[in-house]
């Protein structure tokens, strides 16, 4: 899952002692500024290219594109907020744009016109389950080759779940720590997954610690891309940082990767249909950028979700691009993480009271320009498991918030930080003010503080941040991805800093992963989510954006992720 960059299988933080002494002295210094500089204030502090695109606004600079490459035929320009970073599935937990149009998976999760989504074949052609629940065995295509010519086989399929458990630091262990074998490999006593057997080049077979039923659907996610194990082996520690090395059997080839500019092209050794996109070169600049570059015709899609919502507005308010228009309500929801075991958010009444007290409507309107849905659980519209009869309970109430918080006798002195990174966009900015403003009519004490990056992620993965604005997008559609990876284990509720303790809870959603009786599985989901958010009040769900693309003239058409990820998958755009 996606969450800020950082998604499931993420484990602990290692930092060196100095760079912890470091992180801790600029995020105590960040803190002691925005103290410095009075309650309600926000700090922005902006990257260079932000400032450049500022500077050029205002001296007028801004009417030609930087982009001045002929758009060839087959050939589509985007942009990306943030360069790829290292190429290797199993480290790269923040872009996804590069794996899913060179990699493929076993099987794909594709969006339906109704909005839900479906598990489709892909390198595996078919597959059946074991009674027990335990044993997933696959017919792979045998007429799939990687980019460079070799043959895909199943062992390259058995390479890429090892490497997963095997590579040091990696953040995908979770998508394959339920196969059998898997905590020897990762003890370093056991080399290869006792689980998984193969047959021959086309024939595996995967056996899982217990019965699974999301596992299909997981095995659809970005982190389960099947790599070359030649050309794993060859780069060895280094992979993911050459291109040369990184090549799969989807329909891309990466011809060119540094930090401003990624080019794909067209895969013609590809097994699947021809794409209408033959090229595309994917650059990273900042949203304001973006925008310049788009009205200069210079880019062919236009991604809201990296625009502010000012600039936004010009394109959903003109009529002139309604036609061009792309849109889906994504599978993730906004939320915010109360730290259960932090004074004064210990107390579940304090916690109340905070949901109570968020204006989310305001918040809709103001930051998101209405193009977000309230959400009042765990489980976002378009997720397996999501019910209508957890939604519509969490209403505005700033004098029943109130009432709960004198009741609660919080100390005076005590505050409610509301941790903020230094990166932040204009409008979670606005957001995180409205919810200080909010909190502070209720009779809390809030205190937004804001942290470098480094040191806003050490707070959260070591249980030290008091409430943070979350976001989570779907990895794989089961509510095993968002409720058992956020508050499923110890770990994962430090690592989020909920610290989120009732065992009896933690033990349910545990034995839920593995009920075999679909409705009976969705159902317990569904109690637990209620239990945890109107009962506990563990966080506070916000919204879930409607996700709009803007295309540009060459664009005819385009199907966005299921999931609602700006990674875009090529394939699935059709050039005029």
């Amino acid at each position: 899952m996606k969450e800020n960059g950082y998604k499931a299988g993420n484990r602990k933080m290692k930092r060196r002692a100095v760079l912890l002494a470091a992180i801790l002295l600029i995020a105590v210094l960040a803190a002691v500024l925005i103290k410095i500089m009075g309650k309600g204030s926000v700090w922005e502090l902006k990257n260079d290219e932000e400032e450049a695109a500022e500077s050029a606004e205002e001296t007028g600079s801004v009417s030609e594109p930087s982009i001045t490459s002929a758009p060839e035929e087959g050939l589509v320009r985007l942009a990306y907020d943030e360069a790829p970073g290292n190429m290797d599935i199993a480290i790269n937990t923040s872009n996804y744009y590069l794996a899913l149009n060179v990699f493929d998976r076993l099987v794909e999760i594709r969006q339906k016109e109704d909005g839900s989504s479906e598990i489709v074949p892909s390198l595996a052609k078919e597959w059946t389950v074991s009674k027990d629940g335990r044993t997933y065995s696959f017919t792979l295509r045998d007429d799939v080759v990687f980019s460079d010519g070799t043959k895909l086989t199943a062992d390259d399929v058995r390479c890429s779940f090892t490497r997963l458990l095997t590579v040091p630091e990696s953040e995908q262990t979770a998508f394959a720590d339920m196969i059998q074998g898997a905590d020897e490999v990762l003890a370093g006593e056991a080399k290869e997954l006792s689980g998984i057997t193969v047959t021959d080049d086309t024939h595996i077979s995967i056996t899982l610690k217990e019965p699974f039923p999301a596992y299909i659907s997981m095995l659809g996610s970005p982190a389960c891309s099947i790599l070359s194990r030649k050309k794993t082996e060859e780069a060895g520690s280094s992979y993911g940082q050459d291109k040369d090395y990184i090549i799969g059997s989807g329909p891309y080839v990466l011809t060119e990767m540094d930090d401003k500019v990624c080019t794909l092209e067209y895969n013609p050794l590809y097994w699947g249909e021809e794409p209408s996109v033959k090229k595309a070169e994917m650059y990273v600049m900042a949203p304001a950028i973006m925008d310049r570059e788009f009205r200069g015709g210079g880019l062919d899609l236009l991604d809201m979700d990296f625009i502010n919502f000012d600039t936004a507005s010009y394109y959903l308010d003109n009529e002139d691009f309604r036609e061009r228009r792309t849109e889906k309500q994504n599978v993730e929801i906004f939320s915010i993480i109360l730290n259960n075991a932090m004074s004064p958010l210990d107390d579940p009444r304090v916690r109340k009271a905070v949901q109570l007290a968020i204006d989310r409507k305001r918040i809709i309107d103001e930051v998101c320009g209405g193009y977000a849905e309230l959400t009042d659980g765990i489980f976002p519209k378009g997720l397996i498991g999501y019910s209508e009869e957890n939604q519509g309970w969490l209403q505005y109430d700033p004098e029943e918030a109130k009432r709960l918080v004198e009741a609660a006798g919080v100390k005076d002195g005590e505050s409610v930080e509301l941790i903020l990174g230094s990166k932040a966009s204009a409008d979670f900015q606005k957001l995180i003010e409205i919810v200080q403003e909010n909190l502070r009519e209720a009779g809390l004490n809030a205190v937004t503080v804001i942290y470098d990056s480094e040191s806003r992620n050490y707070l959260r993965r070591n249980g030290k941040a008091m409430s943070y604005l979350f976001q989570w997008i779907a990895d794989y559609n089961d509510p095993d991805n968002f409720i058992y990876t956020i508050f499923g284990t110890e770990e994962a509720a430090k690592r989020y800093s909920s610290n989120y303790s009732n065992r009896q809870v933690i033990d349910r959603i545990n034995a839920a992963r593995h009920i075999e009786d679909e409705e009976k599985r969705i159902a317990e989901y569904r109690a637990i989510e209620k239990k945890m958010v109107q009962e506990e009040a563990v966080w506070v769900p916000l919204y879930s954006y409607r996700h709009v693309f803007i295309r540009g003239e060459r664009l005819a058409g385009y199907t966005p992720y299921w999931a609602g990820w700006s990674d875009v998958v090529l394939k699935d755009m059709e050039l005029k």
